[in-house]
């Protein structure tokens, strides 16, 4: 019976924070063939964010903008090396030549002064261009 409770214990522990873990989701976003752009839509609640993946290439220019039903919807760019892209964190926009080549992520949440409100919410729409 003590094993049996042990047990249940850990699963409802698992269980409790991989449920964070999915919130935060990854895309890869792909341009449609001749295309050098794509727009992506979402949802975020609270502290959540969603991530999307972008393949490129040093000297490539990135522009990238979001918008949200929450004035307080902002996106940041993070290096393939991990690291914050130069003028595009926390923002709604952000446009510059790529230093480096390999994988960008684009990071859309919300500032934390909405996202600690009792459901908060932002439906956004990100675009992404490389060329």
């Amino acid at each position: 019976m003590k094993r049996l409770i042990v047990v249940t214990a850990f699963a409802a522990f698992i269980a409790f924070f991989t449920q964070d873990a999915a919130a935060q989701s990854k895309t890869r976003v792909r341009f449609a063939r001749g295309t050098h752009s794509a727009t992506v839509t979402g949802t975020v609640r609270g502290y959540a964010y969603r991530d999307y993946i972008v393949g490129s290439a040093a000297g490539q220019t990135m522009t990238v903008s979001v918008s949200g039903t929450n004035s307080s919807t902002i996106l940041t760019v993070f290096a393939p090396d991990g690291s914050n892209v130069e003028g595009a964190a926390q923002t709604d926009q952000y446009s510059g030549e790529l230093t480096a080549s390999g994988d960008y992520v684009v990071r859309v949440g919300m500032m934390r002064s909405a996202a600690r409100r009792p459901g908060a919410t932002t439906t956004f729409k990100l675009k992404i261009k490389v060329q």
